[in-house]
């Protein structure tokens, strides 16, 4: 089904531009879960800004938040952030949202630091 979709979207250029979307808002999320999980008042900072994204998936935004949230929980808790971020910036074409991502990223890498020199 999702490949029909993918298929069904190239010409029209959807499929870039909200696999961008899609990206950077994992980015986001990432951000406020760094820490190993994700406050009330840090969700609500990010669905605000998700809900000005023109969203153009099947997976309805709230739908596809949550499962960003796990994978974001899954990706720090299994050690693979960095992995996590390379994936999703390879989906990341466009300049200013580039700069957003790697604003965020610069964010990540600070609380994930600030974490580990806290466990020491």
């Amino acid at each position: 089904m999702k490949f029909e979709q993918l298929l069904s979207h190239l010409d029209s250029g959807v499929c870039v531009e909200q696999l961008q979307k899609e990206s950077l808002l994992d980015i986001a999320l990432m951000s406020q879960c760094v820490c190993g999980e994700i406050r009330p008042s840090e969700l609500s900072h990010v669905l605000q800004w998700a809900n000005s994204l023109q969203w153009n998936a099947s997976i309805s935004l709230n739908d596809y938040i949550d499962e960003s949230i796990s994978k974001c929980l899954l990706a720090l808790k299994s050690n693979r952030l960095q992995s996590f971020i390379d994936q999703r910036m390879q989906q990341i074409e466009d300049a200013p949202l580039k700069d957003t991502a790697q604003f965020l990223i610069n964010k990540i890498n600070t609380a994930n630091r600030e974490k580990a020199e806290a466990n020491i």
